[in-house]
Parts: C-alpha cells; structure tokens; sequence
C-alpha cells in the first residue's frame, strides 16, 4: 500500500507540472511529518470505520465532502472526492487505503499548485473495548506559496489536533452507545 501511495503522489505531480507547463520549483520547498496518538472508546472494527470519508461526519463538524467516484460515496480504497481548503481552494482527495477489519485508512490530498498531502490511520487494540489510532500526517509543498502551509504542521498544532480529534470521536461513540 505504501508503495502504491507514492506512486499516485508521484502521478499526481508530474500531471501538475506538466499541466503547469513548470520545469520545477525556483525556491526550496518544504515538507513536514507529524504524528499524534488518540485513546479511543472503542474496538478497532467499530472505530477505524469514523475514520473514513462518510462517517467522519459523525465527529467532524463541517465535514461535507463532495464525493466524484462513486458519486454516492463509500468506505473503501480508490474513492474521490472534494472539500474547500485553505485560501479557498480546493483539495483533492484519494483514498488509497481502506481496511476496516485491520484498523487501517490512507488518504492522499492535493490542493493543486499549492500543497500535497498523506494522512495515515492506524487503529490498534489498547485493552478490552478500547484502542489508539495513530494518525501521521505528511505535508510537502509543491510551489512555494505551499511552503506557509507545510509550516503550520509542527508540535503545537499535532497536539492542538490530537486533543480535538480524541473528544471529538469519543463524543461520538459515546453518542452511538446511547443509542443502541
């Protein structure tokens, strides 16, 4: 999978700056990896799947993806589809990992001209009816108006997300729980 991940990256690039009609960057760019780990209320099998791009809505607030392939949406590898980004501009996205069972998702982002992006998700057992997901986030630049944007990714902001990303799906577990 992770071999397949660069592959598309490497695809996606090479369209854009074709596309572009750019020989490459004129300034360096950057790119940043951060990771972060949440506790989750949860099994793995009954997480893993709010981590996909139709039930993230259940704890994202404003998640509305507008989804290209399959139009319906859908929780498995090779789905596109959009949301708005920063400065207005639109993001890209491809998930190249979907595994339910094995507590696994993968996405791909692009905004084009600006900033491409993967998101790792990986959710483990952490004692009975409990796990962790550790999710990394890897942010490249592709021109170096991206460079402001990859920036952002440092320390303060993985645990700015960690804090969000762990209540926020809790909350929503909890949620489903009182409803069953």
């Amino acid at each position: 999978m992770e071999r397949t991940s660069r592959l598309i990256a490497i695809a996606i690039l090479a369209f854009i700056d074709l596309k572009e009609g750019r020989a490459g960057p004129s300034a360096p760019l950057e790119q940043r990896t951060e990771s972060f780990t949440i506790k989750l209320h949860g099994a793995v099998s009954e997480v893993t799947p709010l981590f996909g791009p139709v039930q993230e809505e259940e704890w994202a607030p404003g998640w509305n993806p507008h989804f290209l392939h399959p139009v319906e949406g859908a929780q498995r590898e090779g789905v596109v589809f959009t949301t708005p980004g920063p400065a207005g501009r639109e993001r890209i996205w491809l998930v190249t990992a979907y595994d339910a069972g094995n507590g696994h998702v993968n996405y791909v982002l692009i905004t084009p001209g600006f900033t491409i992006n993967q998101i790792n998700i990986q959710v483990q057992p952490d004692g009975r009816g409990e796990c962790k997901a550790i999710i990394t986030y890897r942010h490249s630049a592709l021109t170096p108006d991206g460079n402001q944007e990859v920036t952002k990714l440092n320390a303060h902001w993985a645990e700015e997300e960690r804090e969000h990303w762990e209540a926020a799906i809790n909350a929503a577990l909890a949620n489903r729980a009182l409803h069953d």
